[in-house]
C-alpha cells in the first residue's frame, strides 16, 4: 500500500528516541500519604524533533527575543495527553519539553507542537 510506503519513508526520519512521562497517584510507602509523581508509561519510541525560528518577536522583560517553534514527528499509534512529559535525545542532546499544542494526526505519522521545559525533576 501507498500509505504504508509513506509511513515507512516517513519513520525512516526518525533520529530521536522519547520517553513519555504522566502523573500518576502513588501512595508514599513511608508517609502513608498519596502523592502526585511522573512515572514514565512509554519509553525509547522513535521520533524527530524539528525546529523552525519564526520571524515574529516577543517582548520579554523589556527585551526583544526570537520565538522559535518546536515540533515533534512521530508514530500516530502514540497517545501523547495534556500534561504528558517529555524526554527526547536526538543528537546526543535530551531535553525536556511539554505538550503545548494539539496534535495533528495523520495516517504515516502525527505533529506535536512542543514547550521547552526550564527545570523539570
Amino acid at each position: 500500500m501507498v500509505a504504508d510506503m509513506v509511513r515507512a519513508a516517513i519513520e525512516k526520519t526518525y533520529t530521536g528516541r522519547m520517553t513519555l512521562y504522566e502523573s500518576v497517584n502513588k501512595q508514599n510507602e513511608d508517609t502513608k500519604i498519596t502523592e502526585q509523581i511522573k512515572e514514565a508509561v512509554a519509553e525509547n519510541l522513535p521520533c524527530r524533533i524539528s525546529y523552525k525560528t519564526i520571524s515574529t518577536v516577543s517582548e520579554q522583560d523589556g527585551a526583544y527575543k526570537a520565538v522559535q517553534e518546536i515540533k515533534l514527528f512521530c508514530s500516530p499509534d502514540v497517545n501523547v495527553t495534556e500534561g504528558t512529559t517529555l524526554v527526547i535525545t536526538q543528537n546526543g542532546a535530551t531535553n525536556t519539553y511539554e505538550k503545548s499544542g494539539k496534535p495533528a494526526v495523520y495516517g504515516s505519522h502525527q505533529e506535536i507542537i512542543l514547550s521547552l521545559v526550564e527545570d523539570w525533576s
